[in-house]
């Protein structure tokens, strides 16, 4: 009987978002995110919830189980483009058994981010009374509410996130004199590099003028559990001196790294590192070695934090 057949649907909605398009990406490509702006969350805050797999993108499993207003059911990323598309199959047990395909696409506007959401499924046929118009009805309303609050979380995180542009880039050895020491990360303030700056100007003398780039310092290891790091404060010269005592000569690394142009006092420096993580672990991206940080700014010359300048960078393979 064709009132018994399957009812094939598809609802679709899109919002703006004054935000990147990798940060509301971001807000999606992970199942922990959806407490925050995915309206079903709120419409049952007893439900249970368990998450498989990898952290976000392909692979990424979200079980929950609710009332009936949620049911119980699994999202798993199938396909995940980096800043751009995610596809999720969407399997409901209960009240009734269905499957459907999750769609995202994410497109970078003048105006900002264009967030689309929809979905295509089949629904069974003892639910013949419902058609097209009914489901677009039904989960249209939740679907623009759940943009309208995607779009609320990530322009505030827009709004507090530092303007940090990533590229992958190409760099080149440069000779370095650096003195390389352990430290505690508690107790490391500017003294801990100015005086190794000190010691490694002194030796120079007037090969310093043979600079080939601002100050830099490689982090060697960094054991935020245990309090250690190992520093190499470094700067880069040209220079026919082969170091001595605790000054060493070397080279900086050569070839492939993600590099981070960060704004912002010292102190927030964590912000830089952490937006390099979430962008390799975006595009599958290994690191090569230790990262480095050049001092782009210099504090004598400019006293307000705020505008000081550190290049981050994160060799890869």
């Amino acid at each position: 009987m064709a009132s018994c057949s399957p009812t094939e649907y598809r609802v679709e909605r899109s919002a703006t978002i004054d935000a990147p398009a990798k940060l509301v990406f971001d807000q999606v490509n992970n199942h922990k995110m959806r407490d925050a702006w995915s309206p079903w969350e709120k419409m049952d805050p007893d439900m249970t919830k368990s998450y498989e797999g990898p952290e976000s993108g392909v692979g990424a499993v979200y079980k929950w189980s609710g009332n009936d207003s949620v049911g119980t059911g699994v999202l798993e990323i199938l396909e995940s483009v980096p800043n751009e598309y995610i596809k999720s199959k969407l399997v409901f047990t209960d009240p009734w058994e269905s499957k459907s395909t999750v769609e995202w696409t994410f497109e970078e506007t003048e105006n900002g981010t264009m967030a689309t959401w929809a979905v295509n499924g089949e629904l069974p046929g003892y639910l013949f009374w419902m058609g097209q118009e009914d489901m677009d009805e039904m989960m249209g309303k939740d679907f623009q509410s759940g943009l309208d609050q995607l779009k609320i979380i990530s322009e505030e995180k827009a709004q507090d996130t530092p303007n940090m542009p990533i590229t992958e880039v190409e760099v080149e050895a440069m000779p370095i004199y650096y003195i390389e020491d352990e430290t505690k990360i508690s107790e490391m303030s500017s003294d801990f590099f100015g005086e190794r700056y000190g010691k490694i100007g002194a030796y120079l003398g007037a090969d310093s003028q043979n600079m080939l780039e601002m100050p830099l310092a490689v982090y060697k290891e960094w054991d935020e559990e245990n309090d250690r790091a190992i520093i190499a404060v470094a700067m880069a010269c040209k220079s026919d001196k082969t170091g001595e005592g605790e000054i060493k000569k070397g080279m900086s690394h050569s070839g492939k790294a993600v590099k981070c142009v960060y704004t912002g006092p010292y102190e927030e420096g964590d912000k830089p590192h952490n937006a390099i993580a979430d962008y390799m672990e975006s595009n599958n991206l290994e690191m090569a070695g230790a990262p480095w940080e050049v001092y782009a700014s210099d504090p004598g010359e400019e006293p307000d934090s705020t505008k000081w300048v550190t290049h981050v960078y994160y060799p890869i393979l």
